[in-house]
């Protein structure tokens, strides 16, 4: 894609021929290099992620497999995950670094004699900077419009133990806890993803991602995120998107006046036609995938906040009992449930959340999908399972659930009235209640 020239208020930029400056040896080498990896990686990765890697999926099969044979000694599936750092991933990325290698070493071989690159590096750049506005607006308006940790409020994630999360959804959790700083936190990618779409605004844009990513790469790592590969490539990119004003940067660190940039001109910047179409073609895809997102983002949401009937909840049972009789704290084959959740929304027929979580006494929880059909709730490990627990219920009032069925070859029946969470009376607060600091969590 060719992309207007970036252009800066204030900055020099030659609007005649370019003088050629002579690269060295090394530099032209180092360059190559950048640009067969670098730029490899991303548009495997950083496009990739944006949807695109279905077209990809030859050459990532290809770089998987020579990554595998080097690092395993055999193939590699690809396989689809929810999650991100899978091997066949570390795979590919292992395997295109070969593939580039080869690339370089045939492309020095060919093309010794060029004075620079500078025009193909500018286009380089403006490639990155449009992969990388992309990918902000698009993991910005996930929190904008609270979708991407949203999922935590559900009842289905109300019933595990503090001690038993972990480390990724105790993140999550977090996240999802707090709309407010969701939305600020979304609102700061977001916005620095917009401003990298205009010339005279990417510098903030770019600064902006530079320490929004930053934030995200420390957290994904420290916090085991499946997202480390394309949250810190989306790093990388921002700090070197930022490398026109590297000078200027450390001249305002050190408090000293800076200099106009000069930034060099893309390849097809003296056809104006071309630039033109560029220019067309970056505010229109970034316009459409913009508002498909936020599109996506408010049906996701909306089925969030939207229960689609009286079952959607936490339940706690005032009586469980097993072929009759009443369980006890020790009964082991079946378990009985003292607290079940339930997450019925399914506002929407392309997305929903149907998810049946049962806690033992000892707190350890087990999640279901759930189907329901009439008075049936069918609970399956996976969607595509056949149902491994089939309950039948009934509600005696909204606020009350009776839940009956055969479980590990017994007879179970739970009583259960609706459970309000402590959290939901949470709220924020100018003024703080007293709290009496010789008791036991004082300083909760």
């Amino acid at each position: 894609m060719t992309i207007a020239a970036p252009e800066l208020s204030g900055t020099a930029e030659d609007e005649g021929p370019e003088p050629t400056a002579r690269w060295t040896p090394l530099q032209k080498l180092g360059f190559r290099l950048l640009f067969t990896i670098g730029g490899g990686i991303l548009v495997l990765s950083v496009y990739g992620n944006l949807g695109l890697s279905d077209l990809f999926e030859p050459v990532l099969w290809l770089s998987a497999q020579i990554g595998s044979f080097l690092i395993r000694g055999r193939g590699i599936e690809l396989t689809v995950s929810a999650g991100g750092d899978l091997v066949w991933m570390w795979c590919y990325h292992l395997g295109w670094i070969v593939v580039a290698l080869l690339i370089t070493a045939l492309w020095t071989a060919l093309d010794r004699h060029r004075p620079n690159y500078r025009r193909l590096a500018a286009s380089l750049w403006v490639f990155a900077r449009f992969g990388l506005a992309m990918s902000m607006i698009t993991y910005g308006m996930a929190k904008a419009i609270p979708t991407q940790m949203g999922f935590m409020a559900l009842p289905d994630r109300q019933l595990q133990l503090v001690g038993d999360t972990s480390l990724f959804n105790t993140l999550w959790g977090f996240m999802g806890a707090s709309e407010p700083y969701s939305i600020a936190t979304g609102l700061v990618e977001l916005v620095s993803g917009l401003l990298l779409l205009w010339n005279r605004t990417w510098v903030l844009g770019a600064l902006g991602s530079v320490f929004a990513m930053g934030q995200v790469f420390l957290l994904n790592m420290t916090y085991d995120v499946p997202v480390k590969q394309v949250s810190g490539e989306l790093f990388l990119i921002a700090i070197a998107v930022t490398a026109p004003m590297w000078p200027n940067l450390v001249r305002v660190a050190f408090n000293r006046g800076t200099q106009p940039a000069q930034l060099w001109r893309v390849l097809g910047a003296d056809r104006r036609w071309l630039l033109k179409t560029g220019i067309v073609l970056k505010f229109g895809l970034a316009s459409v995938m913009t508002v498909l997102i936020a599109f996506q983002s408010l049906v996701v949401s909306s089925t969030y906040k939207t229960p689609t009937s009286s079952l959607d909840g936490v339940w706690h049972a005032t009586s469980f009992t097993i072929d009759g009789r009443e369980a006890t704290l020790n009964q082991v084959e079946p378990a009985p449930w003292p607290n079940v959740a339930i997450s019925h929304r399914d506002k929407v027929a392309e997305f929903s959340v149907m998810t049946f979580v049962s806690q033992t006494p000892d707190g350890r929880t087990s999640s279901w999908t759930l189907k329901i059909d009439g008075d049936r709730l069918e609970l399956r490990k996976r969607e595509s399972d056949p149902p491994q627990q089939i309950l039948n219920v009934r509600q005696p009032s909204p606020d009350q659930l009776v839940l009956t069925g055969e479980v590990d070859g017994k007879r179970v029946e739970g009583t259960y009235e609706r459970r309000f969470m402590e959290r939901s009376q949470s709220g924020f607060r100018w003024i703080q209640t007293e709290m009496d600091p010789e008791a036991a969590h004082s300083r909760d």
